[in-house]
């Protein structure tokens, strides 16, 4: 009973967790409008800046408030987690500077839609200071956002859309499928308790191998319905899901607009995150070994038919895309980003006889591209977009296999195999951030010349 009694404990724990509260600082009627408008452009930027938004985005939507209602420019510098406003007042007035520190919130792509959308409109002149004020308490204090049984299911729709892509037999896309929504819930469980993130993605890359582990010794044990199942696709699957939620692209961005200290922490964690998931990894199949469970080495099963491998990275998309909470247009677009993003890779491949290195940088280039001039018509963040559109192209089973030949690295004629294949997938990664990059910078003039051309139409008045 005492167990049982735990187990319902965790359960509620996890999806009856209370609301994340967000402090709301209310302006008072002493307040210049010139310190109003400055903390909203800050609270703005906050949120923005801890959700991933490229920074060179967040500057831009901030200095759309304080161009607004400010009579003197502002001066915006972020350096990580540290948001700084800071306005020169002349000489007979001391300057005024307002500092805030950002903290990671959970990832909510409605949230970011809302406020890019509020930013737009006080740009445009269509919001008093004192409305756009309420709205932007009304949208942290009650922010648009999916109940968690969805958000579970597009984590499990990424793990699942893998095994589809590899033409998974039923069984071992069902097995991907609820290991997605086990892991899902482990994750959130273990951030409701505080536990660090590295360790949270070790402990959840653990389970993951010795889940495949443990359908690996069902196998032979003789249980029919785990006979022939590949271990590889369980783990890849499971390494994609915990790869999709890092930013980047997002990181690789703000190199690019030499913000390079925020680049150069987004970077960092990317890769403590990456090197969580390959310690887990390791931990797992060394634990696994220990037991005598052994996973067979071998280069992985081969990608299904074209139809399959393109059905599986519209899944993969979709699924990343409700898993960020984005609306439901912007799931849509996603899926079909991913959808698009994919058929060039393999065009890439079967027809210009190029690497998966420089495949996977012409893809990730076309999904940049469509995904910025996309973003602005269909009033959605291009971030979100974007990684969703490349998420189908992360190296899940050359990492898998790096590692597993780390491991067993004895078996090989060549003991360096392992580490030659985790640089490859380390440079198809860094060719996945680059190419987005690339596409979302010259993405950028050619949809700003489309909405120029857009708002120069002749508007046509209707007579009754």
């Amino acid at each position: 009973m005492e167990t049982l009694r735990t187990i319902k404990h965790l359960f509620r724990v996890a999806f009856n967790a209370p609301p994340e509260t967000i402090e709301i600082e209310k302006f008072g009627e002493t307040l210049s409008p010139n310190v109003r408008a400055l903390r909203l452009s800050v609270n703005i930027a906050d949120v923005l800046v801890t959700s991933g938004v490229p920074v060179s985005d967040v500057v831009s939507m901030a200095l759309d408030v304080t161009d607004r209602y400010c009579q003197r420019r502002v001066q915006f510098d972020i350096s990580s987690t540290v948001v700084m406003a800071s306005q020169d007042r002349g000489d007979e007035r001391e300057p005024l500077t307002l500092i805030r520190h950002a903290k990671l919130r959970t990832p909510n792509n409605m949230l970011i839609q809302s406020i890019q959308e509020l930013a737009r409109d006080i740009h445009q002149g269509r919001l008093s200071l004192d409305d756009a004020e309420v709205k932007f308490d009304e949208l942290m204090a009650h922010p648009q956002k999916y109940p968690y049984w969805l958000t579970t299911l597009g984590s499990a729709l990424i793990s699942a859309g893998v095994g589809i892509m590899f033409g998974a037999s039923p069984i071992i896309i069902a097995i991907m499928f609820i290991l997605g929504a086990f892991v899902s819930y482990i994750l959130r469980l273990l951030m409701h308790y505080r536990v660090p993130s590295f360790f949270a993605q070790v402990i959840s890359a653990i389970l993951i191998t010795l889940i495949a582990a443990l359908v690996t010794l069902a196998g032979t044990a003789g249980i029919t319905i785990f006979t022939g199942v590949n271990p590889t696709l369980i783990v890849i699957g499971g390494i994609v899901m915990l790869v999709a939620g890092l930013a980047i692209v997002g990181a690789v961005q703000d190199a690019i607009d030499e913000y390079y200290i925020t680049a150069n922490a987004r970077l960092l964690r990317v890769a403590m995150m990456t090197a969580g998931i390959v310690a887990g990894v390791l931990i797992g199949l060394y634990i696994a070994k220990q037991f005598g469970i052994y996973i067979a080495v071998d280069s992985g099963p081969p990608l299904a038919r074209g139809d399959r491998q393109f059905s599986g990275a519209v899944i993969v998309s979709i699924g990343y895309a409700l898993s960020m909470q984005s609306r439901l247009p912007s799931v849509i677009v996603s899926g079909a980003i991913g959808g698009l993003g994919w058929l060039t890779y393999m065009f890439s491949v079967h027809n210009w006889s190029v690497t998966a290195v420089v495949a996977s940088a012409i893809a990730a280039t076309v999904i940049g591209f469509i995904g910025t001039i996309l973003a602005r018509f269909w009033r959605t963040p291009s971030s979100s977009l974007i990684m969703a559109g490349i998420v189908p192209l992360v190296p899940g089973l050359t990492l898998y296999n790096a590692l597993l030949q780390m491991v067993e690295g004895t078996k090989f004629d060549n003991p360096d195999a392992g580490s030659t294949l985790l640089l490859n997938a380390l440079l198809i990664a860094l060719a996945i951030a680059s190419g987005a990059s690339f596409g979302t910078f010259i993405g950028r003039p050619m949809r700003r010349t489309l909405v120029r051309a857009r708002n120069a139409l002749p508007r046509q008045r209707l007579h009754r």
